[in-house]
């Protein structure tokens, strides 16, 4: 498994690998500026910033950009595994980079915050790490002699065995993750998850909707990979940018009146002082 760090000081970064090879990036950076911890797909902000304690679903990578799919995210232990589709790259060529590759988000992150991308690069302190996952090698075969009936012979054969089932069971678990179905199942596990710290109102409109999909994924009503299913897919995916949208606006507005509360904290004191200032002038 060769691993690296991410650069920061590139907009992109090539990735040899193979359509359906997967690279895993751990780790994540921690902003001197906002107190916000960026990982490779998501943006966690603490319980003490003014919007509050919430995760965004954008990271310091944008890996569509770059002909790479996220299969898998963990905002807690900052984990991400994405797998090169072998789809075109345009961002990659452009940025004078082959493809697959990790295309960087800091000049967005940046504009976002109003600083410039050298400042939000200065402000993180952390590091993501690059691994790039290659493929099992098949199960060696020992060689065969006169020792068919040995129990050293048999106890290796069983071993070899045992790893070409773990082999096997690998793949096919790998495979019903990249299948139509299995993306499916985790889009809606993880439209479910952030349900779970949406608005009330939304989550009790869209919580049962979303739980009568994967029954009718499970049951076979609706396949994942006909029509109908991306079209239910597309709606998920929908369903899951409303959520983001919402967290986003709710953080703004609370930040709204932090910094409300403050200025109006600051113009009362400044009348104050003004007073007093007026008041030691008629005195003297």
């Amino acid at each position: 498994m060769a691993t690296k760090n991410l650069r920061l000081d590139h907009f992109a970064e090539h990735l040899a690998l193979s359509p359906g090879d997967e690279v895993h990036l751990k780790g994540a950076f921690v902003s001197k500026f906002d107190g916000s911890t960026v990982d490779a797909a998501t943006t966690t902000w603490p319980a003490d910033t003014p919007g509050g304690a919430s995760v965004d679903a954008k990271g310091i990578v944008d890996f569509e950009a770059g002909g790479l799919r996220v299969t898998s995210r963990d905002p807690k232990t900052h984990e991400v595994v994405a797998v090169a589709t072998g789809k075109d790259a345009p961002a990659c060529a452009k940025l004078g980079s082959e493809a697959p590759c990790l295309v960087l988000n800091t000049l967005p992150l940046a504009q976002s915050r109003l600083i410039t991308m050298e400042e939000w690069r200065d402000s993180l302190d952390g590091q993501i790490a690059i691994e790039m996952v290659e493929p099992p090698p098949p199960p060696a075969l020992a060689p065969v002699t006169d020792a068919m009936h040995s129990p050293l012979f048999l106890a290796g054969l069983g071993v070899v065995a045992a790893a070409a089932l773990v082999a096997i069971g690998w793949t096919v678990r790998r495979r019903q993750k990249l299948s139509p179905t299995g993306q499916l199942k985790d889009l809606a596990a993880r439209v479910t998850t952030k349900l779970a710290g949406a608005d009330a109102a939304l989550a009790a409109t869209v919580g049962p909707v979303i739980q009568k999909t994967l029954e009718a994924v499970r049951e076979r009503r609706v396949d994942p990979s006909s029509k109908e299913g991306v079209r239910v897919r597309e709606l998920l995916v929908r369903v899951e940018s409303r959520i983001d949208e919402t967290a986003k606006h709710e953080r703004e507005a609370k930040e709204q009146e932090a910094a409300d509360e403050l200025v109006l904290e600051m113009e009362s004191a400044l009348e104050a002082a003004n007073e007093a200032i007026g008041a030691g002038r008629r005195r003297a």
